[in-house]
């Protein structure tokens, strides 16, 4: 009972999470964020019923659960890849050799469906019970020795995918919250970065999953108490990843393309230096850095330029982001009002200064200032006391 019980657990979250998204798609819509989603959810379910097709020996349906767990098992990454891609990339700047990465899979769970139709009764349960569960190649036939490779190398290739998908994905994250910094001067809503964090949990125990699947599945029947540490780990992973994940409104496409600065760089230094010049006055005359969700497109009408040059202006001139000039502007702005009224509300600061919420007033004031504005405030008290 314990073993049907935790080794249903992941099938059921990811379940869930495909009736859910299911639901979005036709009543909510159709977006590629969702579809890709659910295409990863409904995958994962395959995957996992596999698993629970394993742990309690289901004879009758484990040929089929297995085809489909050795096709799961290498598309299943690619799939939450192509999740985070449809985030963080626009469909224009996508390429079809992306699909390459499903070719494995797709050979992998045909080449097992056929060798399994192809097998007799007693070839497929000589290779459940000395492959499978036994994790032996001794004794079998050509038919469950074929079988028995192509489990191998489908092991050793979702090894060798981890990495690679990790690091795509990770890179895909940086250039997304890099675009947001050079756009936007709050982020909030709008920024991956609990995403991310949720999926590399999710592949640090995915590698952990690897070893313990080349040491073997079989391993995990002897108690149930074995399977209950990765049924729960994976289930509650899995849940916090489609719920992070289904919640996730904001995206590249809500990002104007005219907002987002081109690859190509003002070769003019002088060009360059007046325009930072120009901005600074700006800024420090007009305090444009005190209205909230400021946009670079903001600044670019104003300064009636080109984008790419106050792109650069700031990149180049400022060395920083965007982001990180207008909320360093604020920070400066906050602790000149503290200054001059020891006592002012921090929520008041914090508007005046142009942040759009009392979260990202701490969170920014604590950043470029090393300190609170709460402890700020509290040092200006202490030096006012001493005078």
């Amino acid at each position: 009972m314990e073993v049907m019980f935790f080794s249903c657990m992941p099938f059921f979250v990811c379940l869930f999470w495909c009736m859910m998204l299911a639901f979005d798609v036709k009543f909510v819509g159709c977006s590629r964020q969702r579809l890709h989603l659910l295409a990863f959810m409904f995958v994962a379910s395959m995957l996992y019923f596999g698993h629970l097709s394993f742990f309690n020996h289901l004879s009758g349906v484990l040929p089929l659960a297995d085809t489909l767990y050795v096709g799961a098992n290498l598309s299943v990454y690619p799939l939450y890849l192509f999740f985070v891609r449809s985030l963080t990339q626009r469909r224009s700047e996508t390429h079809r050799r992306w699909n390459l990465l499903f070719v494995p899979a797709l050979l992998a769970m045909v080449g097992a469906g056929v060798i399994y139709l192809l097998m007799s009764p007693d070839d497929e349960r000589r290779f459940l019970d000395t492959y499978l569960y036994g994790r032996s190649h001794v004794g079998l036939t050509s038919l469950c020795m074929a079988q028995a490779v192509l489990h191998d190398v489908c092991k050793a290739a979702f090894g060798l995918m981890l990495i690679p998908i990790g690091v795509m994905g990770w890179r895909l994250f940086a250039q997304y919250e890099q675009t947001l910094q050079n756009v936007y001067a709050d982020v909030e809503g709008k920024s991956l970065v609990l995403l991310r964090q949720m999926v590399f949990f999710f592949f640090a125990t995915s590698v952990v999953s690897f070893l313990a699947n080349v040491v073997g599945r079989q391993t995990f029947t002897v108690s149930p108490h074995l399977l209950a540490v990765p049924s729960v780990v994976f289930s509650l992973l899995l849940f916090m990843v489609g719920y992070v994940s289904r919640r996730q409104r904001f995206s590249i496409d809500d990002i104007s393309p005219d907002e987002v600065p081109a690859t190509e760089t003002v070769s003019d230094p002088s060009q360059v230096s007046q325009l930072t010049a120009r901005i600074a006055n700006m800024m420090k005359v007009e305090q444009l850095y005190r209205k909230p969700d400021l946009h670079m497109s903001d600044l670019v009408q104003r300064l009636g330029s080109n984008r790419n040059y106050v792109y650069q202006a700031i990149k180049s001139g400022m060395n920083m982001s965007f982001n990180e000039y207008v909320n360093r502007l604020r920070v400066e702005y906050a602790m000149h009002v503290l200054v001059h009224n020891p006592d002012c509300l921090l929520l008041e600061v914090g508007e005046r200064a142009g942040f759009a919420s009392t979260t990202s007033f701490y969170r920014n004031f604590k950043l470029y200032s090393g300190m609170t504005p709460k402890e700020y405030q509290q040092q200006l008290h202490g030096e006012t006391t001493d005078d």
